[in-house]
């Protein structure tokens, strides 16, 4: 049911179900699966067309309201899970938009992911200091302003400039990119679908271990 109430973006019902699933001990791990699942629906249905961005805001801020619930931090705090890596998340400069990155950084974050979140209006620099002083896998790009697709292109410049191009993975993505900035922007990947993203990240992951 949280599932349905989730992809139909019913925000009422989604509090009322989470807190009688939690009031009732439900497993916090079980109430995030349904969240996570009914979330890969909202994303499908805006892959369709069904949905909008204004209804990608919504289930965003959804989500981030439901995390932010004690039972629900405490138990994202204390949950066992498989480390996967380390991931650094930023909006590019001049796009304060965060409702794409905030849905990743709980997507990856439930997937057993390290994740630094650098927040909106991330300029190169900042990238480059969080490259050099965490080291992590892979960097995540988001850009929902077309206005703002050749700052991806000047941050990812930048960080080649500073020779540390080859020891990351960098992913983009945001309702700004398509296929066709793929070649231009010279990232590792780029995808609209927060599954999707985190399939990928996993994949680059696995395949980093295997090589170990």
């Amino acid at each position: 049911m949280l599932k349905k109430y989730v992809e139909n973006l019913q925000v009422n019902e989604v509090q009322e179900e989470v807190q009688k699933m939690l009031d009732n001990d439900v497993d916090p791990k079980e109430i995030e699966k349904q969240l996570l699942e009914g979330l890969k629906e909202v994303g499908r249905k805006y892959e369709n067309g069904e949905y909008f961005i204004g209804d990608l805001v919504v289930s965003g801020i959804m989500m981030k309201e439901i995390f932010a619930t004690e039972k629900m931090k405490s138990y994202l705090k204390t949950a066992e899970k498989n480390y996967n890596g380390k991931i650094v998340l930023g909006t590019v400069s001049d796009d304060i938009h965060d409702i794409g990155k905030d849905i990743m950084f709980e997507m990856f974050t439930s997937a057993g992911f390290e994740v630094i979140d650098l927040g909106v209006d991330v300029p190169t620099e900042e990238f480059i200091r969080a490259i050099v002083s965490l080291q992590p896998d892979i960097v995540g790009i988001s850009c929902i302003l077309t206005t703002c697709i050749d700052n991806i292109q000047a941050t990812i410049d930048g960080i080649e400039q500073k020779g540390l191009r080859d020891h990351i993975k960098i992913i983009v993505g945001g309702t700004a990119i398509h296929k066709k900035y793929g070649s231009m922007i010279r990232a590792d990947a780029f995808t609209n679908d927060a599954q999707e993203g985190l399939r990928i990240c996993e994949s680059w992951m696995k395949e980093k271990t295997e090589k170990k």
